[in-house]
């Protein structure tokens, strides 16, 4: 979830010891901050007591809640961008509510809750290939985050090839079709010497599917290939140029796929109605390189799979504002 945070977060520190500082807040502290944060969520903006009263149906009065969030300003969990303006939650009280959402949260990571099993079942119904699965994955996040959705697929090179098959185009052109393990499917064109017999065709095909068979995506694009004319035929001369085709194939198999979805969703966040924040993160999705090695710096290492960072924690620079 991508909240924005205010550019001076965290540098009200002041003098205060830093055991004073992030302690846990009391249960009414706790209660204020929560209307605090949900209230910013939904707004964008800063957060006025009077607010937090409405919100807490005047179950606390002005008066304590105005002396809360004061204090809970002095502890770092909120910030006041200026003088009589409300109060923002800062990265250590965003912190302090996702804490409390995931400690809360009863239900076992793999076990969740029916309706969203369901919605998973059926959006992921059908045969796909490995791209087409991965949009789905995305549509997928998106739909069930109301957010945006980014995937990244695995790496191409582990994958093997089942079979390879050709189809004659013309007198000099083949279609080379290479189906991966995967399910993903890789074509091209062939160009064949003029006088190449048919019969040169098939023998030189028969030759490569049986090289290519099992093979990694990863040892074709290394040339394993590059033996097949150990025999010096005709047909071997023909395979060789085949597989030099099929290894131009998987030129772009080191760049693992990137498929993200919904940003309608963010576009429809209040923070983003400013274009500065909406300017950094377009900026960062226009690079796919810049995603990919983002998820890579990003990639959890709990034991549930399960992460979540808040501004100055994100290890992506671009990505601290949020």
């Amino acid at each position: 979830v991508y909240k924005r945070q205010p550019p001076n977060v965290g540098k009200r520190s002041g003098d205060m010891p830093a055991t004073t500082r992030h302690r846990r807040p009391d249960p009414r502290s706790l209660d204020i901050l929560d209307a605090v944060v949900r209230l910013n969520i939904e707004t964008g903006r800063p957060v006025s007591s009077g607010l937090v009263e409405r919100y807490l149906q005047r179950r606390v009065s002005s008066a304590t809640i105005r002396s809360v969030m004061k204090k809970l300003e002095g502890t770092g969990f909120l910030e006041q961008p200026h003088t009589s303006a409300g109060r923002l939650p800062t990265d250590a009280g965003f912190r302090a509510f996702v804490d409390g959402l995931l400690a809360g949260w009863s239900l076992e990571r793999l076990q969740p809750p029916a309706n969203l099993s369901r919605l998973a079942d059926h959006g992921l119904e059908g045969d796909m290939g490995g791209r087409e699965r991965i949009k789905a994955l995305a549509r997928l996040l998106s739909r069930l985050t109301d957010n945006l959705g980014i995937i990244m697929g695995p790496a191409l090179e582990p994958v093997r090839a089942v079979r390879v098959d050709f189809y004659p185009r013309s007198v000099r052109r083949v279609l080379m079709v290479v189906v991966l393990e995967n399910a993903d499917v890789r074509t091209g064109l062939v160009d064949l010497p003029e006088d190449t017999p048919a019969v040169v065709v098939a023998e030189a095909s028969r030759l490569l599917t049986e090289r290519v068979r099992g093979r990694t995506v990863g040892e074709i694009r290394r040339g394993v290939l590059d033996t097949v004319d150990l025999m010096g035929t005709p047909a071997s001369r023909c395979a060789v140029t085949m597989a030099r085709r099929g290894r131009e194939l998987f030129g772009d198999a080191g760049e693992v796929g990137i498929e993200f979805e919904g940003v309608g969703n963010i576009l429809e966040q209040p923070e983003f109605h400013d274009p500065e924040p909406l300017k950094a993160l377009i900026r960062f999705m226009e690079s796919p390189s810049r995603i990919r090695k983002s998820l890579d710096r990003l990639n959890p290492v709990t034991p549930d799979g399960f992460q979540v960072w808040i501004g100055h924690e994100n290890p992506v620079g671009e990505l601290k504002r949020f």
